[in-house]
Parts: C-alpha cells; sequence; structure tokens
C-alpha cells in the first residue's frame, strides 16, 4: 500500500522527524485547512520550537486536542521526504493565497460597487507581497562540491552500456531530464530498451511507461534483444522452435532477477511520474517515458504546444526534486522530410519548442536505409546515427550503431 499524505500532512511529518527544520518554517497556523494539523503547528509556533515528544504527550493527554493516533500515522509515515520540505510550503502557500483570492473576490461579487472594488484592490494587493523567501545556499553548494572533487569516491555516473556513447557523454546524472528523438519507426523505443536493459543490469531499478504499445508487446521486444530471437517468431509462438521456446522463457527469468518496472498507461500525467520516481531507493532511478507527444498535462490547456511544453517543464522538476533519471522519448515533426539531409536537428522536436531548453541530453536517432528504401541494404542490419545534439555538461556528435531490427538489438 502506498504511504500518501497531503501537502499539509508532509510539512507536519518533516518537522517531526527533523525538529531542527523549525528554522525554515515560514508558515503560519492559518494557512493550513487541516484541522489537527493546524492545532499542532499552533502549538509549535506558540512554544517556539518542535518536540516531538511533548506533542505526543499533548495529544494523548489534553482531550480535545489531536487524536494521537492522527499524530502517529503522520509522523511516522515513510510518504514524504526532507528534501521537499520548502517545495511543500511554498505550495501550500500558494494554495492559501488562492484561496484566499477566491474568497475576497466572492465577497465583492455578493455586493458589487465602487467601495467593495476598492477594497478588494487592497486585499489582492497584500496577497501579493506574501511570499517565502528561500535560504541562501551558497555555503551549501561549495560544500558539495568541495567534497566531491576531494573524495576518493567517483562521481555516480550511471552508464548506458554502450563504450563509445558513453566516452562522449560519461553517462547519466541523478536529476537529468534527457531526450530520445525520431521520426516513427526509425528505433527509438527499441534503442530505449536496449538502453533501459543495461542500466537495469548495472543494478539501478528502471521504468518503463508505454503509451504507445501494452506491456505485453514492451516485454516481447525485450525478450527479443537479449536472446536474439527474431521477434516475428515471438509474435508466432507455436512455430517457436524448441531452442528458441527456451530462450524465451530464459529471458523472462532474466527480466524477472532485475528491478524492471513496466506500465501500460493510456493516459499518463506527470503527476503519475512523480508518484513513481518518489519510491525510497538507495540508489537514482531511471524512467523511460514512451512517448512526450502522448502525454497529458495535469492542468490541460487549450494549446497542445502549451500544454506539451508544460509536461517537459513539470518532468524536468521531478527529475530535479527527487534525484531519479527522466528519459524522454520524443516524436519529430514532418519538417524532417522536405530537406535534402533528412538527418533531425533540435528545432525539429514535435510540438515543443521548451523541450530544448529542458532537457540536458538530447539524441537524435537517424538511419540512411528509413528513406533510401530503394537501395541495397542487408535485410536485416541497419546502419544507425545517434547525434548527441545536446550535452549540457559535455561533448556532442555522432555515434554510429549496428541496428538489428529483427531482434531489436543495438551494437557500437
Amino acid at each position: 500500500m502506498i504511504d500518501r499524505l497531503s501537502t499539509e500532512e508532509s510539512i507536519l511529518c518533516n518537522l517531526m522527524k527533523w525538529p531542527d527544520l523549525y528554522a525554515k518554517f515560514k508558515l503560519k497556523p492559518y494557512m493550513f485547512v487541516d484541522e489537527d494539523v493546524s492545532k499542532i503547528i499552533s502549538y509549535i509556533v506558540e512554544v517556539g520550537k518542535v518536540n516531538p515528544n511533548e506533542i505526543y504527550f499533548k495529544c494523548r493527554d489534553e482531550q480535545g486536542f489531536v487524536n494521537v493516533d492522527r499524530l502517529t500515522q503522520i509522523s511516522k509515515s515513510k510518504g514524504t521526504d526532507l528534501s521537499f520540505f520548502m517545495n511543500d510550503q511554498i505550495n501550500l502557500l500558494n494554495d492559501y493565497v488562492t484561496r484566499k483570492a477566491v474568497e475576497y473576490s466572492q465577497g465583492f461579487l455578493s455586493n458589487p460597487n465602487q467601495t467593495e472594488y476598492l477594497y478588494l484592490l487592497d486585499q489582492l494587493n497584500s496577497l501579493k507581497d506574501i511570499n517565502i523567501e528561500q535560504g541562501n545556499r551558497t555555503d551549501e553548494f561549495l560544500a558539495e562540491v568541495m567534497e566531491s572533487v576531494l573524495s576518493d569516491k567517483p562521481k555516480e555516473l550511471i552508464k548506458t552500456g554502450y563504450g563509445l556513447l558513453d566516452y562522449k557523454i560519461y553517462g547519466f546524472e541523478k536529476g537529468q531530464l534527457n531526450v530520445i528523438a525520431a521520426r516513427p519507426s526509425m528505433g527509438k523505443t527499441g534503442f530505449a530498451l536496449n538502453t533501459m536493459w543495461n542500466i537495469a543490469k548495472s543494478g539501478y531499478e528502471v521504468s518503463f511507461f508505454s503509451l504507445e504499445t501494452t506491456g505485453n508487446l514492451v516485454v516481447e521486444r525485450l525478450v527479443a534483444m537479449i536472446e536474439g530471437v527474431p521477434l516475428s517468431d515471438i509474435k508466432r509462438p507455436t512455430e517457436l522452435s524448441t531452442e528458441n521456446t527456451n530462450k524465451v522463457m530464459n529471458a523472462l527469468n532474466k527480466i524477472k532477477q532485475f528491478n524492471i518496472n513496466i506500465f501500460d498507461e493510456s493516459h499518463l500525467t506527470p503527476s503519475r511520474i512523480r508518484e513513481q520516481a518518489s519510491k525510497e531507493s538507495d540508489k537514482p532511478q531511471v524512467i523511460f517515458i514512451d512517448y512526450l507527444q502522448l502525454m497529458t498535462s495535469d492542468t490541460p490547456s487549450n494549446d497542445r504546444r502549451v500544454d506539451v511544453e508544460k509536461i517537459s517543464r513539470d518532468l524536468k522538476i521531478i527529475a530535479n526534486e527527487t534525484g531519479c533519471v527522466i528519459v524522454l522519448l520524443s516524436q519529430l515533426n514532418r519538417g524532417v522530410e522536405s530537406r535534402n539531409d533528412k538527418r533531425p536537428m533540435m528545432s525539429d522536436l514535435k510540438e515543443s519548442g521548451g523541450i530544448e531548453a529542458d532537457a540536458s541530453m538530447i539524441f537524435m536517432l537517424y538511419r540512411d536505409d528509413y528513406y533510401n528504401r530503394d537501395e541495397v541494404h542487408e535485410d536485416d542490419k541497419s546502419e544507425l546515427e545517434v547525434n548527441v545534439a545536446k550535452n549540457k555538461d559535455g561533448s556532442t556528435g555522432v555515434v554510429k550503431f549496428e541496428y538489428y531490427k529483427s531482434t531489436q538489438r543495438f551494437f557500437t
């Protein structure tokens, strides 16, 4: 069962677990809607400190205060993390401001006149000035970089498993939003699954969200890739040889051995990704999403371009706040087809200019035989170019792969 907390409960939970956080507590008790949480916050503000034992005894002994079971349920929860404390306060403050603005506006609408209008403006202006001053974390950042430089422990980089590509990008880092972009049927899903499998074998938890195909099809592609059984054979199980049947069973057992989550969800929002990204883990989780243009915004508008850019920004924030790595697959627009050189550029990203700013790395996939099908090519083998078109912290350039379409395998 997933341990869920509201924003208000999350703030109180963090205060109970880490009492020293009270120095960074910026809210007022009246901003809380939850009556129990508001009572405890009021008591904390009154005494000027967080003493979990005193709060527990007050709940236990004082009739009409807060039920001790409710306090225990909140304070012992694993449904939040220290890193969310400031953002939770900001979100709660925003909710309070919005709530009061609606309340003031309704008061004016019940008695609309010039005097009430001016009073409304004053009230709204007073709300505008309410904010939370973020602490200066410069010393903290300096200490983290110093520790990283002086430490004997190497910086944690998540390798893709492809030597030439890792040489160029060094690997994925926690907090990144990375993009794999290509035209349909170019091989981006297969490339993502190969990369995911390599990362899973390195001991990281990986998740694959498929909006385009079912979970069964994702597993079939993984099986083909792991054991080299043609995907077309797996789709016709009655015609599988005994040898290939054994290989399929072997691949399924291998998948079970690693921490791999496969989801096929036709309606996927950033909040669902946050839920998965917030799982407790000793190592950064790597989440693959296939693909951006099929996702739904948590706050949809009438402009799809605005929605897609909002989704990409939300995913970047989620990666940064949770420390996971999100690998987002994206389609390219048809403009690439009208050029003589059909190798994609970042400006070809479909419905999203914002993704260029949000992404730490962008990989653009290209196959010459995709466009020149009349030329003689090996039936199965293709040369696929992976262009590292953007890399905030490293070099860019093209890495060439051998792509075997029947088995979904990639080799450098």
